[in-house]
């Protein structure tokens, strides 16, 4: 058996020796860095509430970061440095849920972070509740309630800020790739789009804000991206779509009772090794990744 610290590598017959274990204790390894892409999107804002005063405004979509060459982060930002990491080496791995609708007091609630070693997406920010009140600041804005007020600002390199009001629409929320819009009137505004990435093997666009909810007579604002659409007079918003960060629509106006929808968790973080293979961390909150 040579010394291992004096050996860069030794073979059994004519096979290299890639790493030595003692029980499952690895006391030598041969194996090189593994250089990683990663894509870590947060969970998405929760749209806002309305009853008798205007639209909720959209949820903001959860925080972008791409290390992807040739494709972008949010918030207007190019593509990160990719990962160095060592082999046979545990990685935290945090995936964020979305915000729950909202309560009616304030915004409604932020998306969660998701964390990928020392990679950190900010969660979306909640949509405006009722009137005038203002969306909340995350990795993308959450849209403002309607009445006039001003949407939350996004995290630089990350997302956009959510649209403000100046009617009683309630603001669209903010998009990796876009602001959101604001209010038309009684109409709520249109949800910020998001980000396109092909590290999975195919171009999917992801992140984006949800729309703003009518006021009376009015109608709900489109979403993309993932984001879900705002509600009409009288009606819910909508879900985002499962798997993609993207801000909860905002509901419409109602007499009678509380409405809103759920921003949505991104439960998968991809990341693509160069010269390897490729992996993920599928609907696990917490995961170890070797």
């Amino acid at each position: 058996m040579p010394v291992l610290n004096d050996v860069d590598t030794f073979k059994v017959g004519s096979s290299q020796v890639e790493a030595i274990f003692v029980g499952s204790t690895e006391v030598w390894s041969n194996l090189p860095p593994l250089v990683l892409e990663y894509l870590v999107i947060a969970g998405g804002g929760g749209g806002g509430t309305a009853r008798r005063d205007g639209g909720g405004g959209g949820g903001g979509a959860g925080g972008y970061r791409s290390s992807v060459s040739g494709e972008s982060s949010g918030g207007g930002a190019s593509a990160e440095s990719a990962l160095t990491l060592v082999a046979s080496t545990n990685y935290t791995v945090t995936v964020g849920a979305g915000g729950a609708g909202g309560d009616g007091a304030g915004s409604a609630p932020n998306g969660s972070n998701s964390v990928f070693n020392t990679i950190t997406s900010i969660g979306g920010g909640g949509g405006g509740q009722r009137s005038s009140t203002d969306g909340a600041d995350g990795g993308s804005g959450g849209g403002a309630g309607g009445g006039g007020a001003l949407g939350g600002s996004g995290t630089a390199s990350q997302g956009y800020d959510g649209g403000e009001t100046f009617g009683d629409g309630g603001g669209g929320g903010g998009g990796a790739l876009s602001v959101g819009a604001p209010d038309n009137s009684r109409d709520g505004g249109d949800g910020g789009s998001g980000v396109s990435s092909s590290i999975t093997g195919s171009s999917i666009a992801r992140a984006g804000g949800g729309g703003g909810g009518g006021d009376r007579s009015g109608s709900g604002a489109p979403a993309y991206d993932g984001g879900g659409w705002g509600g009409d007079d009288g009606q819910e918003g909508w879900d985002a779509t499962v798997n993609t960060g993207g801000g909860g629509g905002g509901a419409g106006y109602n007499t009678d009772f509380w409405l809103w929808k759920f921003g949505h968790r991104y439960s998968s973080l991809p990341c693509r090794i160069h010269n390897y293979a490729w992996c993920r961390s599928d609907g696990i909150d917490q995961h170890g990744w070797r």
